[in-house]
């Protein structure tokens, strides 16, 4: 077995795999890129998501989109308290507020606690015979619908992993985003779709409804020294206090983003902290979209858990994601390990060294994302970026150059870009300013995008979400 990702979801699915002795290695790029659940998570976990055996899937894990994928609440129901169990005899949890978070050499709970958590569950994966390589996937081997294995490189040295069976565990894409939270631009997803993979829900993000854009990060309430104090035009921002004050519990952020900031994203807003004052705003903080890895025609060896899978589409993600990719990562090992007596035997070169990712052009992909996001999109303006990226693509294959990362995060981009332009309406976190309300026609219907190779480029079909279901 080979898992990429060394974040939360990938450790946990590799300690389940080892501990049912099933060979695995996981390759993990946490030099250079930590993953989210290290540099961001607190490792949360909401108490509340231990009623998903017994209290309503829409109380627990409220989902305002209609996309979640419908066999997660069922999976949590079955998964989520035995594996949590496990987790607090590797990392003792204790209670705080509405949560339960590590207990850490340093009290309390802060950022990038999560990392602690994975750090223990690694140890314990090595402990048991497991493998962990450092490393950046370059791509796939693909021979027809069967993933032969993948090719990376650590500090230009290229390698290789043969395996039976892949798992991604390679985070989102809201580093793509000028507004998103860390760095993972999720070429990955663009890397599987290039193979064949539908990648699904790509449009729909969960938003923080207090954030700072320009340090990609949300606020906490840990961030303010009292009452927060929040400004529009330079004014009180009144509405917006009233807004935060007005809705609560799991609908907060979506109910705020929803009735105040569609309204508001052109009016500049201001939040004064100790340190200074910054431009404030929502911010991107949880891919809801990702790899839909069950949905024929695709590569049938490979899998996806944590943010790069679709299925976790929930109107508030405090607390949510660790118990999510604790329960998939049980499923998926119960899954895996029935199939792990085959051997690869398949061989293929470890390839030359690859050119590293061209970092100005990731910073111009942000920059032509941002000038049509919510407000300021416009059709037109998304058919231009569109084609941009196919051109793009393009220039860069003409010189015979084999495809890379940032073929890989044209295609994502071009993906997501396709995916906002089939969604005709607004729902939840997603807003068009052309087409302001929920079309009702389109309850539980996921946006579906594929690749065509034959003409590079990206078509999108909207399907209910029965059919793109793919826990």
């Amino acid at each position: 077995m080979a898992i990429v990702g060394g974040g939360i979801a990938g450790a946990w699915l590799a300690y389940r795999l080892a501990q049912r002795e099933v060979p695995t290695v996981l390759i993990s790029t946490e030099e250079h890129a930590p993953a989210t659940s290290r540099q961001w998570a607190f490792g949360l976990v909401e108490q509340r998501v231990f009623d998903c055996a017994t209290a309503p899937a829409a109380e627990v894990f409220a989902d305002g989109s209609g996309t979640q994928d419908p066999g997660y609440a069922p999976m949590m129901a079955e998964y989520f308290a035995e594996e949590f169990e496990e987790l607090n005899r590797l990392v003792e949890y204790g209670p705080f507020g509405p949560y339960l978070h590590p207990r850490l050499a340093e009290p309390g709970i802060h950022m990038g606690g999560g990392g602690s958590v994975v750090d223990a569950v690694l140890a314990r994966f090595e402990k048991l015979g497991g493998t962990t390589i450092h490393g950046r996937v370059t791509d796939l081997v693909v021979d027809g619908d069967v993933c032969l294995g993948v090719r990376y490189e650590h500090h230009g040295v290229p390698g290789r992993i043969l395996c039976t069976q892949l798992v991604f565990a390679s985070g989102g894409f809201c580093g793509l985003f000028a507004d998103g939270v860390g760095s993972n631009t999720g070429y990955l997803l663009g890397t599987y779709a290039r193979h064949g993979g539908r990648l699904a829900s790509l449009e729909l993000f969960n938003r923080f409804p207090l954030g700072l854009p320009d340090r990609n990060r949300p606020l906490y309430p840990s961030d303010f020294d009292g009452a927060p104090r929040l400004l529009r035009a330079g004014e009180r921002a009144g509405e917006l206090e009233k807004a935060l004050d007005a809705y609560q519990g799991d609908r907060c952020d979506v109910d705020v983003f929803a009735h105040y900031w569609t309204r508001n994203l052109d009016v500049p807003h201001t939040v004064e902290l100790a340190d200074g004052s910054f431009r404030l705003g929502p911010v991107r903080g949880f891919s809801m979209g990702g790899m839909a890895t069950r949905l024929a025609p695709t590569v049938r060896n490979v899998h996806a858990t944590g943010e790069c899978a679709y299925g976790l589409a929930v109107d508030s993600i405090s607390g949510k994601p660790f118990p999510s990719f604790l329960a998939k990562g049980r499923m998926l090992a119960d899954a895996l390990a029935r199939h792990s007596t085959g051997v690869a035997e398949a061989d293929f070169e470890a390839g030359g060294a690859q050119p590293g990712a061209d970092a100005s052009l990731r910073q111009e992909i942000r920059h032509r994302l941002d000038a049509f996001q919510d407000s300021r999109f416009s059709l037109a303006s998304a058919e231009e970026f569109a084609r941009w990226c196919r051109s793009q693509r393009g220039r860069r294959r003409a010189d015979g150059t084999p495809d890379n990362e940032d073929v890989d995060l044209l295609i994502l981009a071009e993906a997501y870009t396709r995916s906002t332009m089939a969604r005709g309406e607004s729902r939840g976190f997603f807003f068009r300013p052309d087409l302001p309300t929920a079309d009702h026609t389109l309850d539980n219907h996921v946006t579906l995008a594929h690749y065509d190779a034959a003409d590079d480029r990206i078509h999108v079909t909207l399907s209910p979400r029965e059919t793109g279901a793919s826990t």
